[in-house]
């Protein structure tokens, strides 16, 4: 009978034992050789590497008694540089994008209203071969919102030079913009839509905007302020990514002194901090022109009293 309890007793202790063994784990509780290969397979997200730009101040103006340029590549590769002085719009023409020769004629003259003044041109090229110009029309050469109007108009031509007007396009009284709708920068996005950037008096802050069109007539102004604080936008692609040029002009404003800025952005709405060009008074309105892939240059605007206004540019290699 005793043999039979301790045997029983055994048995308990044995099972005891096992049962507060640690278990190998079976084959089956390893990841399976298939899921090792996917984990090796997966591909990580690449972290957005900012543009690194070597810039050199390019020799003399490319053009005197002018400002507020905007740059335009035509089919031919010549350069257009449209650019404004007390007549109006006018343009001059480059082989190679420094020496430029100014062409006879206004492009767009002053009339009446709120295009008493006219300025700041941008232009687009359409899908039938013509060019739409963007710019602005103010009541007066009063700087600064609350002082002047300033809204933003269109005009189409056939060959860049003879524009016909088309009317407003973006009206500042009506849209939020305070009163002031200017220096616009227009580009076509890849689904065919139009977007411009421009100086807005929204939020009663002194900083870009912007507005969508489905035909480059008909604009929407988007939700929000692209740019605080920073003014007169210049926009290119290069690779992925949204190039957005941009001035500093009045330090009670902006964070960073005075001078030409890049900023960054993967979707052309949110862009990252601004980046140096170079800093300098009385410098404004840039405008960018690709010279190939690695190369870049920004014309902009400077008035040093009692020197007339002049177009100068830097150029930038892309490093890295």
């Amino acid at each position: 009978m005793r043999t039979k309890i301790y045997t029983i007793i055994l048995l308990f202790f044995v099972v005891f034992v096992i049962s507060c063994t640690p278990r190998t784990p079976s084959e089956k509780e390893f990841p399976s050789q298939d899921a090792l290969s996917n984990v090796k397979n997966m591909q990580v997200e690449p972290v957005a590497k900012k543009l690194s730009l070597s810039w050199e101040k390019d020799d003399n103006s490319r053009i005197e008694d002018g400002s507020v340029p905007f740059v335009h590549r035509l089919k031919d590769e010549k350069v257009r540089l449209y650019y404004c002085n007390s007549k109006g719009i006018l343009s001059a023409i480059s082989n190679d994008g420094l020496n430029f020769v100014k062409e006879p004629g206004v492009r767009i003259s002053p009339g009446t209203g709120f295009e008493s003044n006219v300025c700041d041109p941008t232009v687009v090229d359409l899908p039938d071969g013509k060019t739409r110009m963007y710019y602005k029309g103010a009541d007066s050469q009063n700087p600064g919102p609350g002082q002047s109007i300033h809204k933003i108009y269109s005009a189409i031509s056939s060959g860049g030079l003879t524009f016909q007007k088309e009317g407003l396009r973006i009206d500042s009284e009506t849209n939020g913009d305070n009163g002031w709708a200017s220096v616009p920068d227009a580009i076509i996005l890849p689904d065919g839509r139009v977007r411009i950037y421009y100086v807005t008096g929204a939020e009663m802050q002194h900083g870009i905007g912007s507005a969508i069109s489905s035909d480059g007539l008909n604009f929407v102004k988007e939700t929000g302020i692209r740019v605080p604080n920073l003014v007169d936008p210049a926009l290119i692609r290069i690779a992925d990514k949204y190039v957005l040029f941009v001035a500093s002009i009045d330090e009670r404003f902006a964070k960073v002194p005075k001078g030409i800025y890049h900023m960054e952005s993967s979707d052309g709405i949110e862009f990252g901090e601004p980046i140096a060009v170079f800093q300098e008074d009385s410098v404004y309105d840039p405008s960018v022109l690709k010279i190939n892939e690695n190369t870049i240059r920004v014309f902009y605007g400077k008035v040093m009293p009692p020197q007339l206004p002049a177009v100068e540019s830097h150029t930038g290699k892309i490093i890295g």
